[in-house]
């Protein structure tokens, strides 16, 4: 199970941050702050996993690990969201 754990982590940050795009679109400005979101939102996920299930995230020493690997995991969705832009924007080139 803590092998499908992270990357939901990851999937779950990436659908926070295009709800936000979603919600936020005519100012695109705050658009700066969806790492800050991101890894926030993965530190939360990381700590209440870590609380209901510890085992869930790979067994981590303490709340803190948890934490960490939450935060880190939300930050990978926005380097996912970056190849998934740059993959498309490549192909649109190719057209």
């Amino acid at each position: 199970m803590s092998y499908i754990t992270i990357p939901a982590i990851v999937v779950i940050c990436y659908i926070v941050a295009e709800l936000f795009k979603l919600v936020f679109k005519k100012k695109t400005k705050i658009y700066k702050g969806i790492p800050v979101l991101v890894g926030l939102v993965g530190g939360v996920i990381g700590v209440v996993t870590y609380v209901v299930n510890p085992t869930i995230i790979g067994t981590p020493p303490n709340i803190l690990c948890a934490a960490a690997i939450g935060i880190i995991s939300g930050l990978a969705s926005t380097g996912s969201h970056q190849v998934i832009k740059q993959i498309l924007k490549e192909n649109k080139n190719n057209e």
